[in-house]
Formats: C-alpha cells, sequence, structure tokens
C-alpha cells in the first residue's frame, strides 16, 4: 500500500471512530476446557488471542465470549469430572497442583474407552444446571494466577456470562434454515449441514441424547449475531473442519464470519493432544520462575509473546525451547529499555490515537488486527512503526472490552 493510501484510509478511520461508527467484533475462541494444564499450546493460543483482542479493541468495539463453564456438559469435561467421582472418591482437590490434575486426565482417556453415555450422564445433567467439579474450580484458580502473571486481559477466565440459548431454540432454527438433519424422532442423530459448502455431516446429538461440543457453542453464539457486524471465530488447526462448518452456519444465518488458526506447538518433535500426556516438564510453572528470576515480569510477559505468538509463527514447525524463550526474553527486556524504560515507565498517552490509526490500515479488510502480524511490527526498524505505542497495547495498557450481561437477551436475525 502507498504511503498516500495508506495516510487517506487512516483519516477515513480516525473520522469513523469519531463518529462513533466503530465495527462491532465478536471475538469468538474455543475454550480452553479446565480440565488440563497450560502448555505451550495453549498458551501460544491465549497469547495470540490476548493480541488479537487487546489490538483490535483500539479501533473496534470487541466483545470477547469465553466461558469456561460453555462445554462443561460435554463428554470431554463432564466425562472427566465423572471419573474423578468415581476412582477418586473425597479427592483434596485444593491440594492438586496443575501437573496433578494434568496426570489425572491422562489417566481418565486411558481409562475412558467403552464406557457408554448413561454412566456419564447424570453429571452431565449437573453440569448442564451450572455445576463444577472442585477439580476444574481448582484448576481455574491456578489459571487465574498465570493469567495475572502473564498481564491478560481476563484474570477472571469468563467466570460470568449470559445463559445460552436453549437447545430447542437452536435446532428448530437451523432446521428452519436447513442447516440441520433432524432424525431424533426416529431414534437417529441430528447433524449440522454444511453440504451445501462443500462440507460433511456433523453429528450435534446421537440417538442417547449425547451433545456434541458444537452444540453448545452455538447456543452460545447465535443469539449475539445480530448485535455485531463481525464474528471471528478462533481456533487451532486440529479443529479446522469443524469451524469451517460452524463459519458456513453463521453465515447463513447472516453473521459475517470468520475463521482465526492458531497452530499446536510441538513438544521434543512431537504435535499431540494434552490428554495423550507429553507435556510433562513443559508447563508455566516449570519454566517460568528462572526467567522471571532473571528478567523480571514485564520482560518476561513480553518475551512469551514475542516467542510464542513471533518466533514460532503462524507454523509452529520448531519445537518449544527454553533456550529460545531465554533469547527472546532477553530481547524483550532490550525493547522495553529502549522504547519505555524497564517496567513499562515513560510510554506516551498521546500516541494511542496513532497507534489505532495504524493498527486499523493493519487491519484492513480482514476486520481485525492479526496477532503474528502485531508481535513482529514490535521488532522493527522502521520509524514509521510506532512501537512504543504497540508495546502499550501488547503489554496492557488498553484494558477496553465488552463484558457481556446476563439482563436483557436479544435475538436478532439479519
Amino acid at each position: 500500500m502507498s504511503g498516500s493510501a495508506t495516510s487517506v484510509r487512516a483519516v477515513a478511520e480516525a473520522s469513523a471512530a469519531a463518529d462513533g461508527t466503530r465495527a462491532r467484533v465478536l471475538l469468538a475462541p474455543v475454550t480452553v476446557s479446565p480440565t488440563k494444564p497450560l502448555t505451550p499450546t495453549h498458551l501460544k493460543y491465549l497469547l495470540s488471542l490476548d493480541v488479537l483482542h487487546r489490538a483490535t479493541s483500539t479501533f473496534a468495539d470487541v466483545t470477547f465470549v469465553y466461558h469456561h463453564a460453555t462445554y462443561s456438559g460435554s463428554r470431554q469435561v463432564a466425562g472427566f469430572w465423572e471419573y474423578v467421582e468415581r476412582c477418586h472418591p473425597g479427592l483434596a482437590c485444593d491440594a492438586l497442583t496443575e501437573e496433578d490434575i494434568g496426570e489425572l486426565y491422562t489417566a481418565y482417556h486411558r481409562a475412558a474407552e467403552g464406557l457408554p453415555y448413561a454412566a456419564v450422564e447424570p453429571v452431565v445433567r449437573r453440569a448442564e444446571a451450572g455445576w463444577t467439579h472442585p477439580i476444574s474450580r481448582r484448576l481455574l484458580d491456578v489459571w487465574e494466577g498465570h493469567y495475572r502473571l502473564l498481564g491478560m486481559f481476563d484474570p477472571k477466565l469468563g467466570r460470568t456470562g449470559p445463559a445460552p440459548a436453549s437447545e430447542a431454540e437452536i435446532l428448530d432454527l437451523l432446521v428452519s434454515r436447513d442447516l440441520c438433519i433432524d432424525a431424533r424422532g426416529l431414534n437417529a442423530f441430528a447433524y449440522l449441514d454444511a453440504t451445501a459448502a462443500g462440507l460433511p455431516l456433523r453429528a450435534v446429538t446421537n440417538p442417547e441424547g449425547q451433545r456434541n461440543y458444537l452444540l453448545y457453542l452455538l447456543r452460545e453464539l447465535v443469539p449475539l449475531l445480530g448485535r455485531h457486524d463481525l464474528v471471528v471465530l478462533a481456533h487451532d488447526n486440529e479443529l479446522r473442519t469443524d469451524y469451517r462448518t460452524i463459519a458456513h452456519v453463521l453465515s447463513t444465518l447472516g453473521a459475517d464470519a470468520t475463521r482465526f488458526e492458531v497452530p499446536r506447538v510441538p513438544l521434543d518433535g512431537v504435535t499431540q493432544s494434552t490428554r495423550l500426556g507429553g507435556w510433562q516438564g513443559h508447563t508455566l510453572g516449570a519454566f517460568a520462575g528462572p526467567l522471571l528470576e532473571e528478567f523480571g515480569p514485564e520482560a518476561f510477559r513480553l518475551g512469551l509473546r514475542l516467542y510464542l505468538v513471533a518466533g514460532l509463527g503462524r507454523t509452529a514447525h520448531e519445537s518449544f525451547s527454553t533456550y529460545q524463550l531465554r533469547r527472546w526474553t532477553r530481547r524483550a527486556r532490550r525493547l522495553l529499555e529502549e522504547h519505555c524504560g524497564y517496567g513499562g515507565e515513560g510510554m506516551d498517552p498521546g500516541a494511542s490515537r496513532m497507534t489505532a490509526q495504524f493498527l486499523a490500515v493493519r487491519a484492513g479488510r480482514r476486520g481485525y488486527a492479526d496477532p503474528y502480524q502485531v508481535a513482529t511490527l514490535l521488532m522493527s526498524n522502521d520509524p514509521a512503526v510506532p512501537v512504543a505505542g504497540l508495546l502499550r497495547v501488547v503489554m496492557g495498557a488498553t484494558e477496553d472490552h465488552t463484558v457481556l450481561s446476563t439482563a436483557g437477551r436479544q435475538w436478532e436475525w439479519r
């Protein structure tokens, strides 16, 4: 883009913001369920979302939908809770570490094969009624400490939010829009139907009544569509097909839906789900201590963002390395010292408007700030890049985000 075109676009964005016509963005990532430790894969995902949210909030009104209770009724979560209650009755959950819970989660998946849904269903019903097992409450407390340590924008982890739409409302709507094949009356499955987009049918309930996580997701998102101009669906690459299906469903319902995908990070050359193990020694508690002592919390926060978001990049082909993290944290300390003083002093609040315009221009038609682009721009030597302003955004100087309330839910269709 030429300099003159950039200038014109920046003026247009500034005028739009002044007129109160900022875009309304619904950021809707898949939730990391509170059943496992946060590994480099989860941290890359969460910190990418943190940067995306903070940067986009400078030029758009962002509603972030991230409730850890969303998928509590799914077998992945409720099944784990049933396993803990059955196999470890009386477990002192408050004394467990994040790693202890991860070991139990891995053991659950080794033992879960063949367990009928009827054995899990009582826990599903309790979860859908709002109950959270003490083991997940303990993990959320641990994660709250992680969020505060890393300077992330929602240390309460979305523990409150609006009630979702009912299952019947969503399925009836989807059937009416030819987006669902509902054969439950024949003791069969209900499927999301995105075959018009060349995607396979995706079961969301089975004859036993077991619900897929996508149904819980739609119950949460669909009532919010009419209040937003853009829906950004964030997920890891393992869920690509599912989220292509969700994007098609939301688009057919009138939303402008796009996807943001984050790759999984290999550990010792292996990329796999946390439930299979292999994460031991790679949790935040395992590697943060020495770096915090050496560099301090501000440099560690920035260094972890730079390494996971920019250093490992869009593809994350290389394995996580504490050696590389130390190099990026050292670089982060130099950045903080050079541009705003170590610990964040000296950043000019008057640069906020220019930074917002800069980020809006680079978001362009995409409509949201690409966290990889933002993180790499922090290391730019181009004098046109407002590095100090970007640091101010990425390190949490902007706390503007919409909090969803339970009052006055409206159904709006376009």
